[in-house]
């Protein structure tokens, strides 16, 4: 059968898919993964086939008139009339405030990439289309031409938990002057343009492939196939250093790839807890670049290198330090490794005006005060003010992973808002010595392991995807 991947284009979101694309790959089936023409030679690199969409210049973040993400308020307007707990709002915020501004990019009527999907999938007529949270514009396509349609998730789903959320609360959210369903309003003028009902399905997709680990997932009413997250971190020569065993603890520090292209001084985390490994009888690579070290000078036990395959280097290590990414988690749970998981507790995005938000950049372009996420100039025939968006200091998932890591006792929480350097190290070290952290580590492994593997999904895809296409 043939299979088209509709990804969003960032590695975070490549790379989780690429082990199930090479698993379809691999028992013959034609594979193909979409997404924006600049993203191609990244597609290409996995041995994989691009299918470019748009135009390669073109990024949605830094693009001259980028989109906003949801303000506090709203957010919160919409937790409130939901009723939802401290928790439940972690998982909110995540789909309101950051997953439907991506899902907005890649949906605009001003830009062609929506449709350069829908065009190719009619011409080449793929029986199956996996697509990310972002892309909403696969199931689309796949309703155009008749493919079956499922989602695969990278460890849990705020998306269709946060959906049955609005369901459940509907009549509130009415009374409340609310949206009662944002997704489904940005989905619906590319669904209307090409005659596709939109119900529940566009939305989840006829299933959803689940990565998420028992006890880390979201209750949802989507039908659900499980998937063993397998990590994939692209493919570098091995470096003759990491050949050799290490003569003391390793540890690895990492703290995501995404927002180290915006934001400089990484809110001063990673000073902090540079500063934390510098006084350990421990060896640290961190692979961390200037932007986050912003002319920080990094003790004499740390190796910086800007990118290394976590799948190298983890194997070696006795403890990670992450930012709660849930690629990051997903791999140091496959190298059994203790996770020390950066999370502030506080999630929701505010929203500022700024004056002079030239200020606050430097000459590349990038954010100097570390919490900016986004900033709209000023149009000068309207006199807007320019919008600064400010971030909590932290990934928007880490707290359900740090839960998630120090329930199954594998681990601890690291804030750097709250604990000193001193406070820092004493929790490092505590990972490093504490053998019951590498029991909770072996645990959550045991768990892993026990999911069906790509390969081992193949053959369900292969009969769902008969069952559940239109097209004969």
């Amino acid at each position: 059968m043939r299979v088209l991947f509709a990804i969003d284009p960032s590695i975070a979101h490549l790379y989780p898919m690429v082990p199930t694309a090479w698993a379809l790959q691999n028992a013959g089936h034609e594979v193909r993964l979409a997404s924006f023409g600049g993203f191609a030679d990244r597609i290409a690199a996995t041995g994989l086939t691009p299918v470019p969409l748009g135009d390669a210049s073109w990024a949605a973040r830094i693009s001259d008139n980028p989109l906003e993400p949801k303000g506090a308020e709203e957010a919160q307007r919409y937790a409130d009339a939901l009723g939802l707990n401290p928790e439940e709002r972690e998982y909110w915020y995540l789909f309101f405030q950051y997953l439907l501004t991506p899902t907005a990019d890649y949906l605009r009527p001003d830009r062609p990439e929506a449709d350069a999907l829908i065009d190719y999938a009619r011409t080449w007529r793929p029986d199956l289309v996996i697509w990310d949270l972002t892309q909403a514009a696969g199931a689309v396509a796949a309703r155009v031409c008749g493919a079956a349609h499922a989602r695969l998730v990278f460890a849990y789903d705020p998306s269709g938990w946060s959906l049955d959320r609005l369901a459940a609360g509907r009549d509130a959210l009415v009374a409340a002057g609310l949206d009662e369903n944002p997704l489904a309003t940005l989905v619906r003028p590319l669904a209307e343009r090409y005659g596709v009902e939109l119900d529940d399905e566009l939305l989840v997709g006829q299933w959803t492939l689940d990565t998420a680990p028992p006890g880390l997932g979201l209750p949802t009413r989507t039908r659900k196939v499980p998937l063993r997250y397998v990590p994939y971190n692209g493919a570098e020569p091995v470096p003759d250093w990491l050949r050799e065993p290490p003569r003391r603890p390793r540890v690895c520090l990492t703290l995501g790839e995404s927002y180290r292209r915006f934001l400089r001084g990484d809110w001063n985390r990673a000073p902090m807890l540079l500063d934390a490994l510098a006084d350990l009888d421990v060896e640290v690579v961190a692979t961390v670049n200037d932007v986050q070290l912003d002319g920080y000078t990094p003790p004499p036990n740390v190796r910086t290198i800007e990118y290394l395959p976590l799948n190298q280097i983890l194997p070696t290590c006795s403890a990670v330090i992450h930012h709660g990414g849930l690629g990051t988690f997903q791999a140091a749970v496959a190298a059994r490794v203790p996770q020390l998981v950066c999370d502030t507790l506080e999630s929701i995005m505010l929203r500022m005006e700024e004056e002079s938000p030239e200020e606050s950049t430097d000459d590349t372009g990038i954010y100097r005060s570390g919490v900016e996420y986004g900033v709209r100039e000023a149009d000068e025939r309207e006199q807007e003010p320019a919008v600064r968006w400010v971030m909590p200091a932290k990934k928007l998932e880490a707290t359900p992973v740090s839960n998630y890591v120090v329930s199954r006792g594998a681990g601890v929480r690291l804030n750097h808002q709250i604990q000193s350097v001193a406070e820092l190290r004493e929790s490092i070290e505590s990972v490093l010595t504490d053998p019951s952290y590498q029991r909770g580590a072996d645990a959550i492994y045991d768990v892993w392991r026990a999911m069906p593997s790509p390969n081992e999904v193949v053959p369900v895809l292969e009969s769902l995807a008969q069952d559940a296409r239109t097209r004969r």
